[in-house]
């Protein structure tokens, strides 16, 4: 047996308590959206962090109290077109996490801690290319909370120790994980339509059409019409396993 397949990947779709954290809102519906509203169909609990106030995301000259009010709302609406959920804003500014790390880690350590998940998804902080430093911040700070969650003397001020979660990553380039979402897919684009400041009707059609086509491409990997794709890991692959990239 190859190195790379002695530790087992965890069941994303066995999952009942999911922890989904974002660094904007509209990430995890871009992300994960139609995944999620399975998993709830099929009798989860999902709650959702944001970790911005997702106060830059406009191309146009807006006041900042205006914007992050309309993305508030804007999330409200996508969490109930998926299936409802608890949501946590930790308020940190959009753009600005690398600069505030150390808060941040503390505050997705407490997320984790006080929800107590099976499962964490959130963005994979390796996907090559990826630009924006809050996705990459936010990866490596949550990579960071699900690996050490259960060590009590990490982070002591963020409540006490849990069982350590799987993590899911989203926007991935090496998945291992793909999940039948044929009939979920469209209740996603429809969570990500609420998001009317960031995905205007040219946008939506081009995105919409990227994000279909991509879904039939995973979907053929796994014999299905459409698929969303994750690396789903255990604690056990997130330190000195350098196999974990390809398991």
């Amino acid at each position: 047996m190859p190195a790379k397949d002695l530790l087992p990947i965890p069941n994303l779709m066995a999952m009942r308590r999911v922890l989904a954290i974002a660094p904007h809102p509209d990430d995890n519906e871009v992300g994960a959206g139609a995944t999620l509203a399975k998993l709830i169909g099929l009798g989860a609990r999902v709650d959702w962090v944001v970790a911005t106030d997702g106060a830059v995301g406009t191309l146009e000259a807006a006041q900042r109290e205006s914007l992050v009010e309309t993305r508030r709302r804007e999330q409200e609406a996508a969490i109930a077109v998926l299936g409802g959920g608890g949501l946590n804003w930790l308020g940190f500014p959009d753009m600005g996490l690398r600069d505030r790390r150390a808060e941040l880690t503390t505050a997705v350590f407490h997320a984790i801690r006080s929800a107590a998940p099976d499962v964490v998804l959130c963005p994979d902080p390796w996907m090559p290319y990826e630009s924006h430093p809050d996705h990459r911040t936010l990866g490596m700070a949550v990579t960071e909370a699900v690996s050490m969650s259960h060590f009590p003397m990490v982070e002591p001020t963020a409540g006490g120790p849990v069982e350590p979660p799987a993590i899911a990553y989203y926007g991935t380039a090496w998945p291992n994980t793909r999940v039948d979402v044929t009939d979920t897919f469209d209740q996603k684009l429809r969570a990500m339509w609420t998001h009317a400041s960031q995905f205007a009707e040219p946008a939506q059609q081009v995105l919409g059409y990227y994000l279909r086509v991509r879904a039939a491409e995973y979907g053929a990997d796994a014999g299905v019409e459409l698929a969303e794709a994750f690396k789903v890991l255990s604690v056990w692959h997130l330190h000195f396993y350098p196999d974990a990239w390809q398991s």
